[in-house]
């Protein structure tokens, strides 16, 4: 029975397992947005929306001991719609002075090139996309990025451009990631 779960896990989860993305050869820009690929956010939320929905259908026409299973799927569903409309107002503005990143309107951050000390880029085994870490003059994580963004290549291009240091790493935890 073990061995059954293996391969339908491996079915399911092995067509995720990828080769890192690579720099693609891109010109410089001096200004560019970076953000969560809205048709993908869109598909996301629509589809949370149907997860909702179903439950909550659920929970209201079956009256048996599952009906709180019901409501904890339709909990999960609203926990995940928050966090992609989140992400859809997630929006990075870099121009040659700074980056400047706001989310939802409300949470502002505005990091200078002149501050940047190093930028990482991070591969994890078994994932496709790269962490792009910035890293302030205390060798703190500014800011980071996911190269399934829009234009997050870009950032490396502009830190190439300015002469910031550029480090290749492979697998490293969050807590790695935090500091240099």
């Amino acid at each position: 029975m073990e061995h059954f779960f293996e391969l339908v896990f491996e079915l399911l989860f092995g067509l995720a397992k990828n080769q890192p993305d690579k720099m693609p050869e891109i010109e410089y820009l001096s200004h560019f947005t970076v953000r969560h690929p809205f048709k993908k956010t869109l598909a996301r939320i629509c589809a949370t929306l149907v997860w909702i929905v179903v439950f909550s259908l659920l929970w209201i026409f079956i009256k048996h001991e599952t009906r709180f299973l019901y409501a904890f799927f339709v909990f999960s569903g609203i926990i995940l719609l928050v966090l992609s409309l989140i992400a859809v107002s997630f929006k990075c503005t870099v121009d040659e002075e700074e980056l400047y990143l706001s989310s939802c309107g409300v949470f502002k951050k505005k990091l200078k090139w002149e501050d940047v000390m190093c930028v990482r880029t991070v591969e994890n085994k078994d994932e496709s996309a790269v962490i792009i870490a910035l890293y302030d003059r205390n060798g703190k994580c500014a800011m980071d990025f996911n190269t399934e963004m829009q234009n997050a290549w870009y950032i490396i291009k502009m830190a190439e451009h300015k002469n910031i240091e550029i480090k290749n790493e492979k697998d490293l935890s969050l807590k790695q990631l935090r500091h240099l």
